[in-house]
C-alpha cells in the first residue's frame, strides 16, 4: 500500500466541517476507505449520526481488544492565506503540505498502512474506526462508535488515538467549553474623533492556530488585545471585523472602528452595547474556576468568533480546563463579571464527551507505547498536550487510552504540513504498538 497515494486521495476529499457555515464533510470519504478495509477482507460496519458517517471495522475476536481511532473531517481555511492548494497534496522535500496532512488524514494513512500487516492477525481483537465529526465535538462520531462497541460487547481494552503530532505519547488533555457571551445592539451618538485600529496575533514559540495551544502570557491573541486597548483607552466601538473561522481557531487579525470622545467633534456612531461585550472580554478570558486535575497549561479562554445574532452582539469563547462540569465553568465566568457587566450573557456548554484524557504513566499502554518508540529508535516522551480530541470518549470509562501522531505544523492554520519520513515511522510504531498489547497478559 502506497502511503503517500492513500494521503493525496484523502487531502482531495473536501472534509472540511463547518455546519455553522453549511459545510459538511464530504460523505464519499467513508466509501474510498470502506474500500480499502473490505480489500484487506475486514468485515465493516457504517454508523450514521445526524449526517454523519463513520466506519468500524473488526479483525479476530475475543480479549483482548484494542481500538485504532482517527478521523477525516479537517478545520476550515482561507484559501488566501495558504501558499499551497490546501485541497491538493504539495511535496516538497521531506514535507507534505495539505489541509489535514497532520490533522488528521496523515494519521488515517498510517493507520490504514499499519493495518495493511495487522489482518492476518491470530489473537485478540483488533479494531479500526474512522469518524468525520472529531473538529465539532465527537457526538456523532466517537460517541457513536464507542456506544456501537459497548453496546455489541466489544468494550476496548486498550484505545490508541491516531491524533496527535510530535510522535509523542499524550497521556493528559484538557476538556473542551464553548461559551456564548451577548450583548444587545446599542446604537448611540456621540461626539468623537473616528478611527481604525488593528491587531494581529503575534506567537513567540509556536504558532496558536489551533486555540488549544495558545499560551496567554507568550501569544498575543488580537481580540483579547482589542479588549484591553478599548478598556485602557475608554473609547467606544463603532463596528467590528476579524478573520473570525471557528470556536477553535484562533483568528489571525482584527479591525474595529473606535470613536474617541471629545468636546467640539462631529457627531459619530457607536454601539454601546458591542463596547459593553469587547470591554468584557478582558475578565472573561482571565476568569480562575475550579479543576479536577491540573494541567501543565492551566486554564485557556480565547475570545474566536465574533458575529451578530439578531438583535445581539455575540462572541464564542473557546475554554480548555482540567473539568467536566460546565455549570461550574459558567459560574466563575459570571463571577469575573462581577457589577461591572451584568447586562452580559454567559452561557456554557461542554463541547462532545465533555471529559479529559488521563492515563497513568505506569499504565501497560503507555509502557508498552514507550518500549516500542524506543525500539524504533525515537526518544519515548510521555507528556501532556493542549489540545483535546475523541480519546474524551473513552479515557472516562477507565480504559486506558493516549493519542499520538507524526511530526508536522500549522495545523489549522495555513500552510499545514506533516513529515513524510515521520508518517512512515507512525504506521511502524501502530502496527507494533498493536501486536504486543494483543498478546495476553
Amino acid at each position: 500500500m502506497d502511503l503517500l497515494k492513500i494521503l493525496e486521495i484523502l487531502i482531495e476529499f473536501n472534509t472540511v466541517n463547518d455546519p455553522d457555515n453549511g459545510k459538511t464533510p464530504d460523505p464519499d470519504v467513508i466509501d474510498f476507505v470502506e474500500g480499502i478495509l473490505n480489500g484487506l477482507g475486514v468485515k465493516t460496519k457504517v454508523l450514521v449520526s445526524h449526517g454523519y458517517r463513520s466506519i468500524v471495522g473488526i479483525v479476530g475476536s475475543g480479549e483482548p481488544r484494542v481500538l485504532l481511532l482517527a478521523h477525516l473531517d479537517v478545520v476550515p481555511f482561507i484559501r488566501n492565506d495558504w501558499k499551497y492548494d490546501p485541497l491538493k497534496l504539495t511535496i516538497e522535500g521531506d514535507l507534505a503540505y495539505g489541509r489535514g496532512t497532520l490533522d488528521d488524514k496523515g494519521n488515517v494513512a498510517a493507520v490504514l498502512k499499519a493495518l495493511e500487516d495487522l489482518v492476518s492477525i491470530d489473537r485478540g481483537t483488533f479494531i479500526v474506526a474512522f469518524t468525520t465529526d472529531e473538529e465539532i465535538g465527537g457526538e456523532n462520531g466517537a460517541r457513536v462508535v464507542r456506544d456501537y462497541l459497548l453496546n455489541n460487547e466489544l468494550r476496548p481494552n486498550y484505545v490508541i488515538n491516531a491524533d496527535g503530532h510530535s510522535m509523542v505519547i499524550i497521556n493528559r488533555r484538557r476538556a473542551i467549553f464553548n461559551a456564548r457571551v451577548r450583548s444587545r445592539v446599542e446604537k448611540t451618538v456621540i461626539n468623537g474623533r473616528r478611527e481604525t485600529v488593528r491587531f494581529q496575533l503575534d506567537y513567540k514559540v509556536t504558532s496558536p492556530y489551533h486555540a488549544a495551544y495558545f499560551i496567554s502570557g507568550v501569544d498575543t491573541h488580537p481580540v483579547i488585545a482589542l479588549s484591553q486597548y478599548v478598556w485602557f483607552n475608554n473609547v467606544y466601538v463603532a463596528s467590528l471585523r476579524g478573520g473570525f473561522v471557528k470556536s477553535n481557531v484562533t483568528p489571525s487579525w482584527v479591525e474595529t472602528d473606535i470613536v474617541v470622545p471629545c468636546s467640539g467633534c462631529p457627531q459619530q456612531e457607536v454601539d454601546d452595547g458591542l463596547t459593553r461585550l469587547v470591554r468584557a472580554l478582558l475578565p472573561l478570558t482571565r476568569f480562575v474556576p475550579r479543576v479536577k486535575a491540573q494541567s501543565i497549561y492551566g486554564v485557556t479562554a480565547t475570545p474566536n468568533v465574533y458575529r451578530v445574532v439578531g438583535d445581539h452582539h455575540e462572541f464564542m469563547i473557546n475554554i480548555r480546563a482540567m473539568n467536566d462540569d460546565a455549570k461550574a465553568i459558567e459560574e466563575a465566568m459570571i463571577d469575573a463579571l462581577m457589577e461591572d457587566f451584568q447586562e452580559i450573557e454567559v452561557k456554557v456548554e461542554s463541547e462532545g464527551g465533555g471529559g479529559y484524557l488521563y492515563t497513568p504513566r505506569d499504565s501497560r499502554l503507555v509502557k508498552t507505547a514507550s518500549e516500542v518508540l524506543s525500539e524504533l529508535g525515537l526518544e519515548a516522551r510521555v507528556m501532556e498536550m493542549a489540545g483535546a480530541s475523541d480519546a474524551r470518549y473513552f479515557s472516562p470509562l477507565g480504559i486506558e487510552t493516549i493519542d499520538f501522531g507524526p511530526i508536522g505544523g500549522n495545523h489549522h492554520g495555513p500552510n499545514e504540513y506533516v513529515s513524510v519520513k515521520s508518517l512512515g515511522l507512525t504506521a511502524k510504531f501502530y502496527e507494533e504498538l498493536i501486536r504486543r498489547l494483543l498478546m495476553k497478559v
